[in-house]
């Protein structure tokens, strides 16, 4: 509990958290502080994803795909990680098509082409072994499976930050 008090007030007293505290921000450090502030990360993340946040959304559908800060609890993750997804977050975005390949495929490819639109590089990649393979109901393409494959070592190099 002392280092994730140390790590709260770290991020609250640099510059950008003393213009705005911003709660995805402190969440974030009490969800990766350790298993005793996991709880209170998921109140700050659901607190802000229902006004509006992303990247809160996505912590928040991550926390309930693993079980931090409470049950696990996979309708939940899907829920809140749609949600980032509808947001524009990309992660997310990856996240909701592989959850959803097994039970509805159209659904999995809009969101994995979403991701690749966005140029995620694991998106990239997933879909160039979709259409080597003819998975997902891509049709089975060698060049543009390659073509992916280039895109994605190139967008490997570019990664934008996380949420």
């Amino acid at each position: 509990m002392m280092l994730a008090n140390l790590l709260l007030a770290a991020a609250l007293a640099s510059p950008v958290a003393a213009a705005a505290p911003d709660a995805t921000a402190q969440a974030k450090v009490l969800m990766r502080a350790g298993v005793a502030t996991q709880p209170q990360a998921r109140i700050l993340f659901e607190q802000a994803a229902e006004q509006g946040s992303g990247p809160a959304a996505y912590y928040l559908g991550l926390m309930h795909k693993n079980g931090m800060g409470g049950p696990q609890d996979s309708a939940a993750a899907l829920r809140w990680l749609e949600r980032a997804a509808q947001r524009g977050v990309a992660p997310a975005m990856f996240i909701v098509a592989n959850m959803l390949a097994d039970t509805d495929e159209a659904r999995a490819r809009y969101w994995l082409d979403a991701a690749c639109d966005r140029d995620y590089p694991e998106a990239l990649q997933q879909k160039s072994v979709a259409l080597a393979e003819g998975l997902m109901g891509y049709a089975h393409s060698e060049e543009l499976s390659f073509l992916y494959l280039k895109m994605a070592t190139h967008a490997m190099g570019h990664r934008p930050p996380e949420p």
